[in-house]
């Protein structure tokens, strides 16, 4: 039952995850649209949410899917589902550390009248680090879907 519940979480935070990370993905065609002075507005006034939830769910996720990995090392292709989703899990974290988050800070002093020539270049690097996050979070929600799914037909199929 542990690991029924265990699989659950991890499931529910990779949905969450890849929900903040495609929320960020459907903003960009509508964030292209806004100037300079309009668009950093937005930027330094609408994201604080994301950050707390996504921190959660992103740590949250990796800590709970690499326990579920030493739970199911001895069931081999679930074994390796969970290390994929595990692995996507930890990537979207580098992602943000080494992408999103130096970018945050960066245009976090930035104002209408600061803003520099390549903000445009800016945006669009902090766009490509959300997709590629998530890309990451969309794996491995699929990965852990699987691997319930796979023991839902194998536990139907005893029956």
């Amino acid at each position: 039952m542990f690991v029924k519940i265990l699989r659950f979480a991890s499931l529910f935070f990779a949905a969450l995850l890849m929900g903040l990370t495609i929320a960020h993905d459907l903003e960009i065609p509508g964030k292209h649209l806004l100037n300079g002075a309009e668009w950093i507005q937005m930027q330094n006034t609408f994201y604080g949410g994301f950050a707390i939830v996504g921190a959660v769910t992103e740590v949250g996720g990796l800590i709970l899917t690499v326990i579920l990995l030493f739970l199911l090392r001895r069931q081999r292709v679930n074994f390796i589902l969970t290390l994929v989703a595990a692995l996507c899990f930890a990537g979207t974290l580098i992602v943000f550390a080494l992408g999103n988050q130096p970018i945050n800070v960066q245009v976090a002093t930035w104002t209408p009248q600061t803003l520099p020539a390549n903000w445009r270049q800016t945006r669009d690097a902090w766009d490509a680090f959300h997709a590629t996050s998530s890309a990451l979070a969309t794996l491995a929600f699929i990965t852990l879907l699987i691997a319930i799914l796979r023991d839902t037909r194998m536990t139907a199929g005893k029956k």
